[in-house]
């Protein structure tokens, strides 16, 4: 289920910039939207998540903020008094009057130690879902998507969409988030066809910045078409392609 969050920027309380890998923070935000309205469910997506083999997938994903804003060094400036991002759920429990009930009229300050914007919700719209994905669909990103591997000394390699092999990583992303979701494994279709449409541009992120957590991860926007089961396009629509959804990568439109 897909929502479109608008956002009133209160620029006199913080001011009008913003980091440009501002992504960690407002996942932090919406996890504790949900941890306020439901402390038991907030823990359980947090720490388990639905669980396969050694992964945890949480099943929600959300987009970069938009429209864009004015970039200078490593911040933005937000020009105009309001802003939207999309916010997707998979879970059965997160409804429509779930999502309206813990977000609306919720305020929140967004940065970090250096910059940083208060807003307010200010209206939250359901989007409805396609009737059907045709293979004709073209798909673009909303926020960077993720495909990593470990190289064998354990350093990440982030992989690129134009790689021999990325589609493979997709498919069995979407086929082990099926089996979390559903505690069963897919038995689709198991054609699996994806096509880039454009060029990729890489996006890197840094999380947790000015902690001792701090990491960087490469994304790629670009757009594509994808020819698969329905149910896997499904999955990738409303919980994301690729790693990290939950902060903010992978949404797709």
């Amino acid at each position: 289920m897909r929502f479109k969050v608008t956002l009133r920027a209160n620029k006199d309380v913080y001011g009008n910039q913003l980091p440009i890998s501002y992504q960690y923070e407002l996942s932090a935000w919406i996890y504790g939207v949900i941890a306020k309205s439901d402390n038991l469910y907030a823990s359980w997506l947090h720490d388990n998540g639905f669980p396969i083999h050694n992964r945890r997938f949480k099943m929600f994903a959300y987009s970069n903020l938009s429209p864009h804003c004015k970039v200078i060094g490593d911040r933005m400036v937000i020009q105009d008094d309001t802003m939207h991002f999309f916010l997707s759920f998979l879970p059965e429990k997160s409804t429509e009057k779930f999502v309206r009930g813990i977000f609306t009229e919720s305020k929140f300050a967004l940065g970090d130690k250096r910059s940083r914007v208060q807003f307010q919700v200010e209206s939250i719209e359901i989007l409805p879902m396609p009737d059907r994905f045709d293979n004709n669909y073209e798909f673009q990103t909303l926020s960077p998507i993720v495909v990593s591997t470990k190289r064998d000394d354990g350093s990440i390699e982030y992989i690129s969409p134009e790689k021999e092999g990325y589609e493979k990583f997709l498919a069995n992303n979407l086929k082990q988030k099926y089996q979390a979701f559903y505690n069963t494994p897919f038995d689709g279709d198991e054609y699996f066809e994806f096509r880039l449409t454009s060029p990729a541009k890489a996006r890197l992120i840094t999380i947790k910045a000015d902690t001792p957590e701090m990491t960087r991860v490469k994304g790629f926007n670009y757009r594509f078409k994808l020819s698969a089961d329905y149910k896997l396009i499904q999955i990738m629509y409303e919980a994301g392609l690729g790693e990290k959804n939950a902060i903010g990568f992978g949404m797709v439109e």
